[in-house]
């Protein structure tokens, strides 16, 4: 989501808790119909669930869901959100897999690359990418499932990149 996206979305819904609904739905995924809540196309949210986990009233998701549908460019955005899929990051452990957590300093271009390129080097196969936005996080991570233990020269080379903070492996 670039600068111009956002800007939009605090015109439309100010800002606070309602900028708060709007990154929870981006978060997760989930799709406005109407004043109705998807995840995909069939399972149905809550305004009481989105409102508690958005951390607001259930009344001003509400709220939040008339402006989205209001507006021309908010309402096809939130109209075609899906969720990305599961992710395999918290059970990775369970399925004899391995999961890089990688923090940054800051967002740059080549960060997936770069760790990508020093897996790819010890015949590492990755099984899953997980990266968070920056705007909607506020420490973006890294995920990066792999099938196989990873040996501490990779994490090193990993470590060599400037905008790598850290590597832990879970």
């Amino acid at each position: 989501m670039d600068k111009s996206f956002w800007k939009h979305v605090e015109e439309v819904l100010g800002s606070g808790k309602r900028i708060q609904i709007a990154r929870t739905l981006l978060k997760y995924g989930l799709s406005v119909r109407g004043e109705d809540v998807y995840i995909g196309d069939k399972v149905k949210v809550t305004v009481t669930s989105l409102a508690e986990e958005a951390g607001v009233d259930r009344r001003v998701v509400m709220e939040v869901l008339k402006q989205i549908n209001n507006d021309d460019f908010l309402r096809e955005f939130f109209l075609h959100l899906r969720p990305a899929g599961p992710s395999l990051v918290s059970v990775s452990r369970l399925l004899g897999y391995r999961c890089l957590v990688v923090e940054i300093f800051e967002d740059k271009p080549g960060i997936i690359a770069w760790v990508a390129n020093a897996l790819a080097e010890k015949d590492i196969n990755i099984l899953q990418v997980v990266a968070e936005d920056p705007n909607i996080y506020e420490e973006p991570k890294l995920y990066v499932v792999v099938s196989q233990p990873v040996p501490s020269e990779v994490i090193e080379k990993i470590l060599q990149h400037p905008a790598i903070k850290r590597v832990s492996i879970s």
